[in-house]
């Protein structure tokens, strides 16, 4: 028996005589294919919202690593540290923040806010910032000590945009252990977006210089932030040469330290997620082996022949398994095919499924008006920018997807095994004598 044989024996089950998928073995493929389908669809869209959110943090918000300064560091040794800071090797940007919170209200609306002063020039210095920080009206003009810019949310929540007026409490520490309200007039320069609306609705930028006078105090905090040429690669390295010129009382702090919390609740929820779509791949690539099963008892007069002609029990057994992987393998490539398919294009077939569904609902409204009169339903939205990104990133990892091709082929092959035994012990003068 030739060493092909098992293979050419395998493929013929699959395909048989006449090239026509066996319809039980069709089933499978189609099964395992649309199984494959939402957990690509969650691989590709969590790891592209995992990783628009992070970087969003990282290059607005915690920067790749932080310095936290003692309360009473003076502004020379602030001067002096910044200095320092900037000449290591691998930093790229090192500047002065401080943060603290405040009520920013005009005469009809009110909303709490995160106050982060930061120097007029970041905008201009620091590329990963001006990439995911969009100016939808006016500008980064921080260089007026009155000067506030918004997030879209707040200003809209507000009712303002540039040129507009608005007042900012704070309580601004006078002593160890009391505060004093302090109110400052400001007026809007820009209208900011991140792209992400829960920071859009939390922070509010004003020049650095006007938080020595509102930003002071137990309520506020300062730092130095720290932007890498290296922020992914070798950090707890770079961090640990940066300890040695800070001072003693400093503290520096890497972007994973500071959003560890975040970041380790998108990872569980995204392992949540593919644990359920990986429990439907199972229950599909199981079906193999119920297919396979009817293929060998349709096949068994073919079976009984050819271990009658010489055709070992291994090699029986063996075209059997190839029967299982090239399911497996029709399966994979139909189910990886249509998830990319899908995952690449989501933006596009979210909003067009919320435009057929709103439609088909104001189509219905117009249809039984002349029965009764139903109110407008609100705007149906799949995907609520509220909560998420305003668009659903796409990122692919190639090794996670040849991960998914590579279990689904070995799930195949495990599920295909007992038929395949079964297969292979067929006796074949008991089933001769049958027919």
């Amino acid at each position: 028996m030739k060493a092909w044989f098992p293979l050419y024996l395998g493929a013929r089950n699959l395909l048989g005589r006449r090239g026509r998928a066996s319809p039980h073995l069709a089933g499978s493929i189609l099964g395992i294919g649309l199984s494959l389908v939402p957990l690509i669809l969650v691989l590709v869209v969590a790891d592209g919202m995992i990783e628009g959110i992070t970087r969003r943090y990282l290059e607005l918000g915690t920067y790749h690593a932080q310095v936290i300064l003692p309360p009473d560091f003076e502004e020379r040794e602030v001067s002096g540290l910044l200095e320092r800071l900037r000449s290591q090797p691998g930093v790229r940007l090192a500047i002065e923040e401080r943060q603290g919170l405040g009520l920013l209200y005009t005469p009809t609306e009110r909303t709490a806010v995160t106050v982060r002063a930061v120097p007029p020039e970041l905008y201009a210095e620091d590329g990963g910032f001006r990439r995911y920080f969009r100016l939808d009206s006016g500008g980064f003009q921080l260089g007026a000590p009155d000067s506030i810019l918004l997030g879209r949310e707040t200003a809209q929540r507000l009712g303002v945009g540039p040129g507009d007026r608005v007042k900012l409490l704070v309580l601004r520490g006078i002593g160890q252990r009391r505060e004093l309200p302090l109110v400052a007039a400001l007026t809007v320069r820009g209208v900011f977006s991140t792209g992400y609306q829960e920071l859009d609705k939390q922070w509010v930028y004003i020049p650095l210089a006007a938080s020595w006078h509102l930003l002071a105090g137990r309520g506020a905090s300062r730092f130095l932030g720290l932007k890498l040429d290296e922020p992914f690669s070798g950090l707890e390295g770079q961090l640990a040469r940066l300890r040695r010129v800070l001072p003693p009382r400093a503290e520096i702090y890497s972007w994973f330290e500071l959003e560890k919390a975040n970041f380790k609740s998108f990872q569980t929820t995204k392992v949540l997620l593919l644990f359920i779509m990986a429990l439907i791949v199972v229950v599909a690539t199981v079906n193999i082996s119920g297919a396979l099963i009817m293929v060998v008892l349709e096949h068994l007069p073919e079976i009984a022949f050819l271990k009658a002609m010489g055709a070992g029990p291994g090699a029986i057994s063996l075209s059997f398994l190839v029967t299982g992987l090239l399911t497996g393998l029709a399966g994979t490539v139909l189910g990886l095919a249509a998830g990319l398919a899908v995952a690449l294009n989501v933006n596009s077939l979210i909003r067009g499924l919320e435009a057929a569904l709103n439609g088909g609902a104001r189509l219905f409204g117009i249809l039984a008006a002349p029965v009764a009169r139903l109110p407008a339903p609100p705007p149906l939205r799949i995907f609520n920018s509220e909560f998420y990104l305003e668009r659903i990133p796409i990122h692919l990892h190639f090794g996670e997807l040849y991960a998914v091709g590579a279990a689904t082929l070995l799930l195949a092959v495990l599920a295909a095994y007992l038929p395949a035994r079964k297969a292979g012990r067929t006796r074949p003068l008991q089933v001769l004598r049958r027919y």
